[in-house]
């Protein structure tokens, strides 16, 4: 064993290195230098705002439609230009 003055320093450790981290990590200027500066929340004007009336809901789903219904025809323009080049790169050997 180490003796009484061992656990005195190891007891004064437990205790004060805590607090020593409260007091750098929770003083007004760590806040002010780090903390203060971080955006957490967007700009509620760039936030998406959901329909809220029922009119607004058909015209966002009518408007989520139009746009798959876009995706899907370009995704199918593209696979047959695909096939298209296949066949020609058949067809040359």
């Amino acid at each position: 064993m180490a003796g009484p003055q061992l656990e005195i320093v190891k007891f004064g450790v437990y205790v004060f290195f805590p607090v020593g981290v409260m007091l750098y990590f929770g003083g007004p200027q760590f806040y002010d230098n780090y903390v203060k500066g971080i955006k957490f929340w967007p700009d509620y004007n760039t936030t998406y705002k959901p329909p809220t009336t029922s009119k607004e809901v058909r015209d966002a789903l009518e408007q989520m439609k139009a746009e798959r219904e876009d995706r899907w025809i370009k995704a199918l323009k593209a696979k047959q230009e695909q096939k298209q080049q296949q066949q020609q790169q058949q067809d040359q050997q």
